[in-house]
């Protein structure tokens, strides 16, 4: 990606360069540990699936129907000592096919994180990786998904946090992330990168109940804009129920600076904006596969994001998600997601005044799975989904998908 402003690249290319560099640091004595006091547990899971749509890739033309066939295979290692510190390298390699018309992708990722445990009160983590991925399948996570599902997203990260507990009651977690992302295959998604740092604290003030404080502070650029500075403040809530319920919520504001855009060599800006923020998080949740009772989160929130399309996107998301186990062997799962997002301010420059207004999009996907645990390693799933979305000139795009997937996961044991 090309910025506008050499000396913000040159900045952000250094700590891209040095942040890798001090989270191995961070985890070495994971890898220094000798083979009597550490743990290691390879993993290779396996998944096949074939799906059929009449608009798979949702681009709104006729006669688009297709068979989907993907392959993943997904090798990871994780290395345990006796204090707790622990190092994971995995990833994941896909290859997706389609009938007609669309070809093939490659797709998949590849991570390392680790956790230096120094004490009980410090342990340091890091964490970074690449990730290649359709468009389609970020539907609902990310504004871009909307407004080209054709494209393929690359992108990398990487960052560095620790949670530091000075007595009983108090948490403090400092973090620091750098991204960056660029697209292919596309004419309307803009390279893209951010720096983000972060602290939250929080005090325990029950059993089960915490509040806090927490901060952010980000910089991103978009191809062909200036730097755009988004600092928010929070404060927390947290609570942990009797019944395996857990409430977070975090209520806040953000403040977005002015974004400027080079057009045609004529210097565009946009006003910066005041805006309110935070989610709310219902969860319930049971690790036991064959114990009865729904588990599941009901989350919504407000946020801001960097993003593809141009500049700054202001976010409203809505997502439900349910399991429940039916009998020892099968389990019902649904979700449901929404996510309306529209462009921080004002109507885009790149095009004439009130075209697109303000270059609203939506999102919508939904999902009912039924999974048959075959073997304890072996799993069955028979899905059906529906997505949906919205572009900026408000044209709805949507179409169902059905299919089956098989799962091996050799290390499984439920």
């Amino acid at each position: 990606m090309s910025s506008s402003f050499p000396e913000y690249a040159a900045c952000m290319t250094e700590r891209r360069r040095q942040l890798p560099a001090v989270g191995f640091a961070l985890v070495l004595p994971v890898l220094a540990a000798s083979p009597a006091e550490a743990r290691t547990e390879p993993k290779l899971d396996v998944d096949m699936a074939i799906f059929a749509s009449s608009d798979p890739l949702l681009l709104s033309t006729e006669h688009a129907g297709a068979v989907m066939v993907e392959i993943a295979a997904s090798p990871s290692i994780k290395i345990t000592n006796q204090g707790g510190s622990m190092l994971i390298i995995g990833g994941t390699l896909r290859r997706r096919d389609y009938s007609r018309l669309y070809g093939h992708f490659m797709l998949g990722d590849a991570h390392v994180e680790g956790r230096y445990r120094d004490s009980e009160y410090l342990n340091i983590g890091f964490a970074a990786g690449f990730e290649r991925m359709l468009a389609l399948d970020l539907l609902t996570s990310s504004p871009d998904g909307a407004s080209d599902p054709g494209a393929i997203r690359n992108s990398w990260f990487t960052g560095i946090d620790a949670a530091w507990t000075p007595n009983e009651y108090e948490l403090f977690t400092p973090e620091v992330r750098v991204e960056r992302t660029y697209y292919t295959g596309s004419s309307l998604l803009l390279n893209a990168e951010a720096l983000s740092m972060g602290l939250g604290y929080s005090r325990r003030t029950g059993p089960r109940t915490s509040i806090g404080l927490r901060a952010r502070n980000s910089i991103s650029s978009v191809a062909g804009m200036g730097n755009v500075n988004t600092a928010a403040l929070y404060a927390t809530f947290n609570r942990k129920l009797p019944d395996h319920t857990k409430i977070l919520a975090e209520f806040g504001v953000s403040r977005t600076g002015a974004q400027k855009e080079m057009t045609t060599g004529i210097s565009i800006s946009r006003p910066g904006r005041t805006l309110l923020a935070g989610r709310v998080e219902i969860c319930r949740e049971d690790g036991e596969w064959a114990r009865q009772g729904p588990t599941g989160c009901l989350s919504t929130s407000l946020d801001t994001e960097v993003s593809g399309l141009g500049g700054l996107r202001r976010n409203a998301i809505v997502s439900l998600s349910v399991m429940q186990p039916v009998g020892a062997k099968f389990v019902l799962r649904g979700s449901g997601e929404f996510r309306h997002s529209t462009l921080v301010g004002g109507a885009p420059a790149t095009g004439p005044p009130d075209t697109f207004g303000d270059g609203a999009t939506d999102a919508v996907r939904g999902v009912v799975a039924l999974d048959w645990r075959l073997r304890p390693q072996v799993t069955l799933t028979g899905n059906v989904q529906y997505l949906r979305r919205q572009v900026v000139n408000g044209d709805r795009i949507g179409a169902a998908y059905f299919g089956i997937q098989l799962s091996y996961k050799p290390g499984s044991r439920r």
